[in-house]
């Protein structure tokens, strides 16, 4: 798994290069807001009060628990979407890393409220 490889990310400011890690940490990033929302809207919280707040440290929590899985949900989209396009791509190294199991939502954030 080479997290320094470059890759290409269509926005809406033009093309960006980011390392394939980095672009992996805002997609957990997402991941981790689009979750708050959900568990948020299933327990009927108001997140646009000024009383809502997560905990930042949450966040930096689930990113680093989640990080190593989806840099390998990038590596399997861009073979997919190579195969669609009929390059198969070669990795150097052919081992896969040991994942740990994805971290459950409930045990992601913390979603605190003041009184």
């Amino acid at each position: 798994m080479n997290t320094e490889e470059l890759i290409t990310v269509n926005t809406k400011n033009g093309d960006q290069k980011l390392k394939k890690a980095e672009y992996a940490r805002w997609l957990c990033l997402i991941e981790a807001m689009d979750l708050v929302e959900r568990k948020s809207q299933d327990l009927k919280l108001d997140m646009n009060g000024d009383d809502f707040w997560v905990k930042p440290l949450a966040f930096q929590k689930y990113i680093d628990q989640r990080l190593e899985t989806m840099v390998l949900d990038v590596e399997r989209e861009e073979f997919n979407r190579s195969l669609d396009s009929g390059i198969i791509p070669t990795y150097k190294d052919e081992t896969q890393p040991v994942v740990e199991e994805e971290p459950e939502p409930a045990e992601l954030l913390e979603v605190a409220k003041d009184q």
